[in-house]
Formats: C-alpha cells, structure tokens, sequence
C-alpha cells in the first residue's frame, strides 16, 4: 500500500546572521523570532526582530505565514499579514532584515518509489558509458586550446553516477534544492536548474557527486567553466569557499560546503586595479624662498591624508 509522503518546511538563509544555513522543520508549526521558544531562533540582539515575529503554519499540503511582529513581515518585497506560501518564494522579517527562501520537502518517501530509485541505480543500462581515455585525445584538447592556462593536475575525474545527496542552488530570487545528483546547469529548458543568460550554453555544466565530495563538469567544451579562476578541462572537486564562474562575463557561484551553491554578492566582484604613476625620476622641486616653502607643508599633509585614504579603501 502507498503512504502519504509527510511535508517538512526547508528555510534557506540568504541574508542576515544566518546566511549560508539551511534548516529543515518537519513539525506543522514553525514558529520565529527571537524568543528560546522559537524553532527559527535569531540573535538576542537582533532587535528589528520581534520576540515571536512570525509562524508558518500546516495546512493540509500547504503552509501559511503568519505575521506577528511589531517591524512586519514580507514576501518577495511585499508586506504580509497572513499568505499560503510557494516554493522559492523569499521570506523577509523586517524591513532591511534577514532574508530566507521557502521550499517544500518531502521527508518520508513512498517505499514502492524508493525501489524503483535503487533498481534505476542498480540497472547497468543506466550509467553512463565510460569514454574511451586515448592519450592522443588529450594531446589534442590542449594543443587547441594554446592560450588557455590549465588547472593544476587533481586525481583522476570520477564519472557522474546517480547518488542520492542534498543539493541547493541560489541565482537571485530563485533557489531550488534537490535530493540527488547529477544535476545539468544550462540555458535550455531541459536543464534541471535553467538560467537564462545569454553568455550560457543550452547545457552549461554539471554538478555530481563522488568520493564523498561534490564535482563541477564543464560540458561546453570550450573551457568556459572556471574555479577559484581555473578553467575546466574536466571536473573539479568543489572545496569550501570555492569562486565558480560559469563563463567570463556570465553568472558567479560561491559554493559553500555541504551542497550549498549561492550566487556571487557585488562585493565578490573585483575592482578594477588603479592606473599605475608614469615610470621617471621625480622632478627636482624649484629652489623657494623660506615662507614659501613653509606654505607648502599643508599640501604635503594633504597628500599624505589622500594616500592614506587610497591604501584604506582599496
């Protein structure tokens, strides 16, 4: 006989003093705020934050939020006293407060789709087959590619087998979690988290999961994909706090560990290095009188002020 898969609520944090978090609540009630008794318990001294702000609450296959607080609450930008709540939808508690995105989970999986799943995994047909590894092949990859750096040698790139691992992607306004991997990130309708970018292929790159650590594939070849600056000729292990870059001028990724990618903040961005002084000697300052080289000594304050100012900001 079939079971009702039982619904959880996965609030993932994208701003405030939680970000980067993911928090699973598998009760009928959430409640959030500052008080012990919260499930969502922020800090003491996030005073914009009410003591008991707001409750997200079951009802049948949906959930309700709720707004307590005294600094309201919204959703995608727009004040709420009481909503039915969608996946992706953005959660924020107080205005200029932390920010959370809202998904739906299912926590008990029907047994009779878990079979299939694990006879799916099972059934050779469905693995990918092995490419052939010819050494020529690669000779041929690099000697196309002449100006492209190369990353430095990891070991040998595993194949994307099906797993069964959590795994969440934040672009924007839209975030979607999965519960396995391979996943396909591209442009085309058919990849499973699509971004329409122009600078993206139709299928982008890959992620997957193997020797208990999660892998990135470039799936353009053309070496579009870049790591800490890298660019990919196969996969990659992904390390906490890894940069990727899906193209040059196209989307950036922070992946934060534990199946956590979220899209680069402005500050990430680089700026631009300042234009060096004219190479030469220095010239010779012309001979002044006494008061009026006296004159000068604010000037020379000034531009020590100025240079300080520089090496502060930059």
């Amino acid at each position: 006989m079939s079971q009702i898969p039982s619904l959880g609520v996965q609030l993932v944090h994208i701003q405030g003093p939680l970000k980067g978090e993911i928090q699973t609540f598998t009760s009928g009630r959430v409640l959030i705020g500052r008080h012990p008794d919260c499930d969502l318990q922020f800090p003491k001294d996030l005073v914009v934050i009410s003591r008991r702000h707001a409750e997200i609450v079951r009802e049948g296959n949906r959930f309700k939020l709720i707004d307590k607080s005294t600094n309201g609450t919204f959703v995608n930008g727009k004040p709420v006293s009481e909503t039915f709540l969608k996946d992706g939808d953005v959660i924020t508690f107080a205005e200029g407060g932390p920010k959370v995105s809202f998904l739906t989970q299912v926590i008990d999986e029907p047994a009779s789709v878990a079979e299939q799943q694990a006879e799916r995994r099972s059934a050779p047909d469905d693995l990918p087959p092995e490419p052939p590894e010819p050494d020529q092949v690669e000779s041929d990859e690099q000697a196309a590619l002449p100006d492209v750096p190369q990353p430095p040698p990891s070991p040998k790139s595993p194949e994307p087998e099906p797993v069964n691992v959590p795994f969440a992607v934040q672009y924007g306004p839209a975030l979607k979690s999965f519960r396995s991997l391979p996943i396909v990130i591209g442009r085309g309708p058919g990849c499973d988290f699509a971004i329409d970018h122009p600078s993206l292929e139709q299928r982008h790159a890959q992620v997957f999961f193997s020797g208990e650590s999660y892998w990135i594939k470039d799936l353009t070849g053309q070496a579009k994909v870049t790591v800490n600056g890298q660019p990919l000729q196969a996969a990659a292990r992904l390390e906490p706090d890894a940069v990727i870059r899906l193209a040059p001028d196209g989307p950036g990724f922070r992946f934060l560990g534990g199946g956590r990618l979220v899209e680069l903040e402005q500050s990430d961005a680089r700026p631009d290095p300042a234009p060096e002084a004219p190479a030469g000697p220095p010239p010779v300052p012309p001979v002044a009188e006494p008061e009026k080289q006296a004159s000068k000594l604010p000037l020379d304050v000034g531009r020590k002020a100025s240079s300080l100012f520089k090496k502060f900001f930059s």
